[in-house]
């Protein structure tokens, strides 16, 4: 009796955990507030949640998709329709929207190092790349997908209620429905800064909750956490898209915040004193180390590549 009772109490979770699937894939509005109390409610669900989602939309899926859309449109056309009814008779034909996503085309585009690309997508998006970017794009009916594996990216979003533009990147997730926001991606550190509008930023999964930023807020998502940083006035989102900028008795720490957004390497300033240092001159944002040794030598100030990226200290 007792296993039955075990075995009832189980089932009872999946089916629970299943309804929850249901509802985060049905497109309609999700009450995420009822289901973090769900989840807490009993340490067992996260774990059954997750299982059951890994098996629904996992890797051997995707990879299975992502075969099959090698070949014809016929054969991709009797491979979605073999997936609806899997997903039908499973409780999960809601997830259709992300069978879509998955069976739609992609677009791939990218830009070197020091340069700069300006691309509009199919519904009047425009997208700036820097730093190297690379990005994929996956537009359905449901959805607006763009994968931001390096780089940076300057998104001016058109207005869609129906399809969410989203970005995923680096296991953050950037969703907005229509605003202009900039995106820099670099290994273990994303970090999200606001033109206009309001977009939630927060870690790509189920667990975890996104903040929400507004015109001139920034955060960042590392080692640390998800955390908010310092404003950035609208004017200062994304200056590398005119490539130079001239300053005139600036701070160091602002140029070396504008540089640092196109380096590949985290920049250190060594001291406040040095920080506060006035500089001025035309600088290349989308060359950070060269522009740095130049204002150094300008400046007499150094600059040396350390365990932990670039570091400018005194001479």
């Amino acid at each position: 009796m007792k296993n039955e009772a075990a075995l009832s109490e189980t089932s009872s979770l999946e089916f629970q955990a299943a309804e929850w699937i249901d509802r985060r894939t049905s497109g309609e509005p999700f009450d995420e507030s009822a289901f973090q109390s769900w989840l807490a409610g009993d340490s067992r669900r996260p774990l059954v949640f997750d299982t059951m989602w890994q098996h629904i939309m996992g890797e051997d899926m995707d990879a299975a998709l992502h075969r099959f859309d090698r070949r014809s449109a016929s054969r991709r056309k009797l491979v979605a329709g073999a997936v609806v009814a899997v997903l039908v008779m499973a409780g999960g034909y809601k997830a259709m929207p992300m069978v879509e996503l998955q069976l739609a085309q992609p677009q791939k585009f990218a830009v070197n190092g020091e340069d700069i690309r300006e691309v509009e997508l199919a519904d009047g998006t425009q997208i700036f790349l820097a730093g190297g970017a690379h990005v994929t794009v996956r537009y359905t009916r449901h959805d607006r997908v763009v994968e931001l594996t390096q780089g940076a990216i300057f998104a001016n979003v058109a207005h869609d209620e129906r399809r969410p533009f989203r970005i995923d990147t680096g296991g953050a997730r950037i969703v907005d429905l229509g605003t202009s926001f900039e995106v820099s991606s670099r290994p273990g550190n994303v970090r999200v800064t606001v033109a206009s509008g309001v977009v939630e930023f927060g870690r790509n999964g189920w667990f975890g909750q996104p903040i929400r930023l507004v015109q001139k807020q920034a955060a960042s998502l590392g080692p640390a956490g998800l955390r908010r940083i310092a404003d950035v006035a609208p004017d200062d989102v994304a200056r590398w898209r005119n490539e130079w900028v001239e300053y005139k008795g600036a701070p160091l720490r602002q140029v070396v915040a504008d540089l640092q957004t196109l380096s590949p390497l985290p920049i250190t300033i060594a001291d406040e004193s040095l920080a506060n240092k006035l500089v001025g001159g035309r600088i290349r944002l989308t060359d950070p180390a060269g522009q740095l040794e130049n204002l150094a030598i300008i400046h007499e100030f150094r600059v040396r590549r350390g365990d932990d990226g670039l570091i400018v200290s005194g001479n």
